[in-house]
């Protein structure tokens, strides 16, 4: 993937329903921060646009104790026990603007891919997402919440009120608190 940097203050002021644009003259040395801005491809384009890039490359031989994100994302709440936060409060809020189009392509919420850029891979990595939980006192008790704030799923995607699934179709393994566990699979759901 190119890079592209940037000279000169990137700064948007037209807010996340207006265009920026960045000209040649932008296009130089140096790095700078875009805060509240919109990428807008042409009608048709090819290849890949994204509003946010970044990259961390560990390509050096050694032992490294430390962490590597590819982004890092913190929403801290207030320290003070008679606070009130009301409202959906997250590290990371993605939307997907499916807009009036009649054909999509394949379209998700998220995509997450390992890759293999180069030599031969030599080691298997963890899981494809991770949870974690610091907390003994008020843990989170829910894993996925299907539905949340009255956004409903459709009907072929969750049943509260079915036959029960059957037919044999495998199983996912996962892992609980360490420990390895299967989630059984079906071929059937009335």
């Amino acid at each position: 993937m190119a890079t592209t940097t940037f000279s000169g203050p990137v700064v948007s002021g037209a807010g996340f329903n207006s265009d920026d644009t960045l000209n040649s003259s932008d296009l130089a040395s140096g790095s700078y921060n875009l805060t509240d801005f919109t990428v807008r491809p042409a009608a048709t384009y090819s290849g890949t646009v994204a509003a946010l890039v970044g990259a961390v490359n560990q390509r050096t031989a050694g032992v490294s104790g430390g962490n590597i994100f590819g982004c890092y994302a913190q929403t801290s709440f207030s320290n003070n026990p008679t606070s009130t936060i009301t409202g959906l409060n997250t590290a990371v809020y993605g939307v997907v603007d499916c807009g009036s189009s009649t054909n999509i392509g394949a379209a998700y919420g998220s995509v997450f891919d390992f890759a293999q850029f180069a030599g031969t891979r030599g080691s298997a990595p963890k899981a494809f997402i991770g949870f974690g939980e610091e907390s003994v006192t008020n843990p989170c008790l829910n894993l996925f919440d299907v539905g949340r704030l009255g956004k409903n799923v459709g009907t072929g995607l969750a049943k509260t009120a079915a036959a029960l699934p059957s037919g044999d179709g495998g199983s996912l393994r996962i892992l609980v608190n360490g420990l390895v566990r299967y989630l059984p699979l079906y071929t059937t759901q009335s």
